[in-house]
């Protein structure tokens, strides 16, 4: 329980770390990101890259898509929270997946991040989940498994400067192979 709610702590700090004070109009849209002659920016590549807030693309290896639910995010001078990834997931169906196959997650950007953290939660616990170039091995357990990630992008020449972050989470129910 501890590491969960270091876990949480962590998030919410990285999330929060990266956010403008300016309220958020708290809607689930995405913002979009200020056009670059509207104010002087360090950014450039992710600015010019990424105008809109990245949306993960998440699929299995035979072609099963994966809804993603959006999660906090600040973004363009913009900032949302939402509740935690496990009370994201309350009353979304999972999609079958075969268990063991290997799951992948698309950013809609060509600017890779600097953080992606992604978690499973088993028993109320924050487990890890290795990437290995934004794809995982789903779990050989044939039940329910809840995701959550965290993405981050920082300042090239300041890692301590927040450029944007965005969370997102996903359940996904293990099938037996056929």
């Amino acid at each position: 329980m501890r590491t969960l709610a270091s876990l949480v702590f962590l998030t919410t700090l990285l999330i929060l770390s990266g956010c403008n004070p300016t309220p958020s109009n708290g809607t689930n849209e995405p913002p979009s990101l200020p056009s670059p002659n509207t104010k002087e920016t360090e950014v450039g590549s992710l600015e010019e890259n990424a105008q809109e807030l990245p949306t993960p693309t998440i699929q299995s290896e035979s072609g099963i898509s994966i809804p993603a639910i959006q999660g906090s995010y600040c973004w363009g001078g913009m900032c949302a929270d939402y509740a935690g990834d496990v009370e994201l997931l309350e009353g979304k169906v999972p999609v079958s997946v075969l268990v063991g196959e290997n799951i992948s997650i698309h950013l809609s950007t060509d600017v890779p991040p600097n953080e992606f953290t992604l978690v499973e939660y088993v028993n109320g616990e924050a487990r890890p989940i290795s990437l290995r170039e934004g794809s995982f091995q789903f779990a050989q357990e044939k039940r329910t498994h809840y995701y959550g990630a965290f993405v981050g992008w920082s300042s090239p020449k300041n890692s301590q400067v927040s450029l944007g972050d965005t969370s997102f989470a996903f359940v996904i129910r293990g099938v037996e192979k056929k």
